[in-house]
């Protein structure tokens, strides 16, 4: 009994909350969708937006009760604590042995220097600039699997016989000088493969997408955007649910084309006939936002317009429109978060962030506070959706502009937007500078900004110039959380290249391995093979102490920077523990296994050393 106490104790209420999250998320995909159609098998979906909705430890039990009805909860506790999960035999909820790191029995991954793999996604274009591919691992508490984990890309060029929009790969934990699919730890490698499969590759719909997918809890559904064209009646966003299938399309360029049908469902959700909900316009930043726990999405358009979609994923109609509302006409949104917690929506139009609570046939504004100037020099200056942290109630906004154009800027907000902390991140952002998303510390998470640790990270520019990037990094206020406005790395050149050239940050990623704390960082120039930095570089956090410090390791001809990142594994598999992205332009040079001259490409990375 004594050491059942323990364990509770040493989980702490974030943990008891996650574990209650995991019985619903079981119940969720064992009654609803067949998730546990294999004994043992957790599946662990993550896509942009596991990053967009934060749980920490340190919640109080009205909170942790409200955050365990989100399915995320679990998802981010299970990819933060990975390193914690026993595999194999044994169930999550076995208690841990003493003596070991938290009380639980846990062998650190090991770091082997390897090759990895990329994947060309066509000639005219990848995953587009800052989304993120969506992972989906099938089985948290076992070995990784090569076959059932797999990687979905959205690609930005149109549709055709000879250019798939969306495409999926297996056999993942591969490469030339070690792989682990389908022989575990192979090295080097005599009969396993060196690069993945592709699960499945489609033309699917008629446009595009320049957004991020979204993935059903047992992983059999991916959700997805076409984008549009600017004749956008003639061709406006679609708010798509693909059900694939393995084998269908064998490359990028060799898709299977497909339509509406038993395979995929399209709603042109902005002119659908509900009364005030728009009639036909594009989609430039709004990826959906999944409610598992009510199976609806949260998705906005470039005419300002928030919408409510269900059912997407588990449901026997096809999709439609719940409701809408006004955020601001014709503006383009960002992605929309939901905040299980105070039961609100958070969403920019680029200048502005709005709250809005959800009824049962309606929204209603809650609060809204400008951020950012109208008249900034890249448009819009707020790309990417809020950040939200439901444990502790702060809103997180990025951007390249102030409301005096002069600086970028990190914000933390309350979630009722009332009070503001603001840190300037460099100059405001110059010739197509956009600031995209920070990410936080291990400790953040470990211990809530609340107890005066951790730290948030974000890539702003320099300081005498707006169209180059640099890292800052800023504490937080013991008791309250409430961000420090001055940050404590006030701009460590360091990211780019030893040139210091022109060019913009990835969203960053910061993942914990049980061992090290890392950061990711991806720089270059949108479009552009020659003129950036072409750089990945990776961070040790407990060394990431000021502007002079040095990144770990370093992965060049990243070709235009890249997209966003996704991470999947603490594994002691070789290949198995990894960051997946997209380059932003062409290679201008190079054969398989790197990047093919004249190719975009889906990327994947080792965590450790990037090779």
């Amino acid at each position: 009994m004594k050491k059942h106490k323990a364990v509770a104790k040493n989980f702490g209420s974030r943990s008891l909350a996650a574990v209650a999250a995991l019985l619903i998320l079981l119940q969720t995909a064992s009654v609803v969708q067949g998730q546990e159609s294999e004994q043992g098998h957790l599946g662990i979906p993550i896509d942009w937006s596991s990053r967009h909705i934060l749980f920490t430890n340190g919640a109080s039990p009205e909170v942790a009760a409200k955050s365990a009805r989100d399915p995320r909860n679990w998802i981010n506790w299970a990819q933060r604590s990975a390193w914690m999960l026993p595999h194999g035999s044994r169930f999550l909820l076995e208690p841990p042995l003493p003596g070991s790191p938290s009380g639980l029995d846990w062998n650190p991954p090991k770091h082997r220097i390897i090759v990895d793999w990329a994947m060309p996604l066509g000639s005219s274009a990848g995953m587009p600039l800052a989304e993120s591919p969506a992972k989906y691992s099938f089985n948290v508490t076992g070995t990784p699997n090569c076959t059932k984990d797999f990687v979905v890309y959205t690609i930005g060029a149109n549709p055709s016989s000879s250019q798939a929009n969306i495409i999926a790969f297996n056999n993942l934990y591969t490469g030339t000088s070690s792989s682990s699919c389908p022989i575990p730890n192979q090295s080097p490698v005599t009969t396993d493969l060196t690069q993945p499969s592709v699960l499945w590759s489609y033309a699917a719909g008629s446009e595009g997408s320049a957004l991020s997918p979204t993935l059903s809890l047992d992983g059999t559904k991916i959700n997805f955007i076409e984008t549009g064209t600017q004749d956008s009646v003639t061709n406006p966003a679609y708010f798509d649910v693909l059900t694939p299938t393995s084998g269908q399309g064998t490359s990028a360029t060799k898709p299977e084309v497909l339509g509406a049908g038993s395979s995929l469902t399209r709603l042109n959700y902005t002119d659908s006939g509900v009364s005030g909900c728009g009639t036909g316009t594009t989609n430039s930043n709004s990826s959906p936002y999944i409610d598992y726990s009510n199976d609806a999405a949260y998705i906005g358009a470039d005419n300002g317009i928030l919408y409510r979609i269900s059912p997407v994923f588990t449901g026997t109609s096809a999709p439609a429109v719940d409701f809408c509302i006004t955020v601001n006409s014709g503006a383009k949104l960002t992605s929309p978060v939901y905040d299980e917690v105070s039961n609100q929506v958070f969403v920019s139009d680029g200048f502005s962030l709005y709250a809005y609570s959800v009824g049962t046939s309606s929204f209603t504004k809650t609060a809204s506070v400008a951020i950012a100037s109208t008249s900034a020099s890249n448009g819009d200056p707020i790309i990417l959706s809020p950040i939200v942290d439901a444990t502790n109630g702060f809103v997180y906004v990025f951007s390249s502009a102030d409301s005096t154009n002069k600086h970028s800027i990190a914000v933390q907000l309350n979630t009722s937007l009332s009070v503001l902390s603001t840190a300037d991140i460099g100059e405001e952002g110059s010739g197509g500078t956009y600031i995209f998303d920070g990410d936080f510390s291990n400790a953040y998470f470990a211990t809530g900004p609340k107890s005066g640790a951790g730290t948030l990270f974000a890539c702003g520019t320099q300081s005498a110039a707006g169209n180059k990037p640099a890292l800052y990094a800023m504490s937080f206020a013991n008791t309250t959380g409430t961000m420090n406005s001055t940050p404590f790395i006030d701009g460590n050149e360091n990211i780019n290249n030893s040139g210091n050239s022109a060019g913009i940050c990835s969203p960053l990623l910061d993942f914990f391995d049980g061992t090290t704390d890392r950061l990711f960082v991806g720089v270059g120039v949108l479009g552009n093979a020659t003129s950036g930095a072409n750089l990945v570089t990776d961070w040790t956090v407990s060394s990431l102490t000021s502007t002079t410090s040095t990144p770990a390791y370093s992965a060049t001809n990243e070709w235009g920077g890249t997209s966003g990142f996704s991470i999947d594994n603490v594994s002691t598999e070789d290949q198995a523990a990894s960051i997946y992205f997209g380059t932003l332009a062409a290679a201008s040079s190079g054969s398989a296994p790197s990047c093919p001259s004249g190719q975009y490409c889906a990327i994947k990375l080792t965590q450790s050393a990037l090779q």
